[in-house]
């Protein structure tokens, strides 16, 4: 626990991007297994203890402390993981603190009568920084700044590897990660997983400087309209279903009506939007959907869902990744007027010789709630990241406005 606290603290106070990549690639070379595993997991989003609640740890400190003084306190500071960790009394750091994986264990064997008995006795034997790190464990919010892409970027550091491979890995795999540690240590083989319903690692486009143009010939590219929406992936193979966002968060239980309609073998690229009687709405009626892990009969009827299709990735088991973008663009078509999915369509190509024709209709975007235009070489393949030069964004200009704040 001890040495999990201390990555916490140096996550805290580490602005830099690159700083907190060196201080995750370290833990995790000197960290034990599971230890780290659990580390990874909490850091993730992939750890949660159903018996064990923020109302319990407050619960435990109102036992302990003034309940007035615990309240200015818990006011002032505006966190409950720091303010228990500071006020907790009469603790004193045991040379032996519990480890990571004992509290993880111990935690998710225990029923809800027994945690605080659990939790007392842990923030007794603390210091207030690992007091800090258990209480954040627990509640799953520990705001380090580390996203999950962040932390699969340490681990490809630690193995050398391209962090796509950890993408294409990352849904097969479950904590405690043992055999992914193994493997980037070169102590076991790549781990073989299901890959019916993973996430593939996104292509994407860099911005437009207009600039650039002059220096590209329009013969090359293929242009297509950006919505307005959340891109997405839509996996569907063998029986299985999956909705992942851009950065491989699964939001399928949100988009229950898309799942349902996915009934069909291929790994789509599309854009989520909310489209009535086949208008576009604006992006907040999506946003009503969003981050939800389950919506109403109610809210599936006054927002449907629908996916503008982009290209496609795999058709059954053919990865078609590998393909120039005119010969996917076909066979996406292809599919597409074979399959005839329900809650989705294909998102049109612009016909186009000129840059000047682009930039006429990318000035009346604005007024059709489209974010812009995408720009696509038509020999590239699909890459995952964001590869200088095949795909570019060219966004409508934002609106701006002079103003004096005070």
């Amino acid at each position: 626990m001890r040495r999990f606290a201390e990555l916490i603290e140096s996550l805290v106070f580490m602005p830099s991007r690159n700083g907190k990549i060196r201080l995750l690639t370290a833990y995790f070379a000197a960290a034990p297994d599971p230890d780290r595993g659990w580390a990874l997991a909490a850091l993730t989003g992939g750890l949660s203890f159903p018996t064990a609640k923020a109302g319990a740890i407050r619960g435990l400190a109102a036992e302990r402390v003034d309940e007035t003084l615990f309240a200015l306190s818990y006011d002032f500071v505006g966190d409950l993981a720091e303010t228990v960790s500071l006020i907790w009394p009469g603790a004193e750091a045991a040379a032996d603190p519990p480890s990571l994986s004992d509290v993880v264990d111990a935690l998710f064997s225990a029923g809800r009568s027994e945690v605080p008995g659990l939790l007392a006795g842990w923030l007794a034997r603390l210091a207030a920084s690992e007091r800090f790190a258990l209480i954040k464990l627990i509640t799953g919010g520990l705001r380090v700044g580390v996203s999950a892409r962040l932390a699969k970027t340490a681990l490809a550091s630690l193995g050398n590897v391209d962090v796509a491979e950890i993408e294409e890995l990352w849904h097969g795999l479950e904590p405690p990660y043992s055999d992914l540690f193994a493997w980037l240590e070169g102590a076991g083989d790549r781990p073989a997983i299901d890959d019916r319903a993973v996430f593939r690692p996104l292509m994407l486009a860099n911005p437009l400087d207009e600039a650039e143009l002059s220096g590209l010939e329009p013969a090359d590219f293929r242009a297509e309209w950006k919505w307005d929406g959340i891109r997405v992936q839509l996996v569907a193979r063998d029986g299985r279903r999956r909705l992942y966002s851009r950065t491989g968060d699964d939001i399928g239980g949100a988009f229950p009506d898309i799942l349902e309609a996915a009934d069909f073998g291929a790994v789509l690229d599309g854009e989520l939007l909310v489209v009535r009687d086949g208008e576009i709405a604006p992006f907040n009626h999506l946003q009503q959907r969003l981050n939800r892990k389950t919506v109403t009969a109610r809210m599936l009827a006054e927002h449907p869902a629908e996916i503008r299709l982009y290209d496609i990735l795999f058709e059954g088991a053919e990865d078609l990744r590998g393909l120039p973008f005119d010969q996917r663009r076909a066979r996406l078509e292809d599919w597409f007027a074979r399959t005839r999915p329900a809650r989705a369509e294909l998102s049109p190509l612009i016909d186009f010789a000129a840059w000047e024709e682009l930039a006429a209709l990318r000035e009346g975007a604005r007024a059709r709630a489209i974010e812009g235009l995408m720009l696509k070489r038509g020999d590239s393949p699909y890459l995952a990241g964001r590869p200088k030069g095949p795909w570019f964004k060219w966004k409508r200009g934002a609106l701006t406005l002079d103003t004096v704040l005070m």
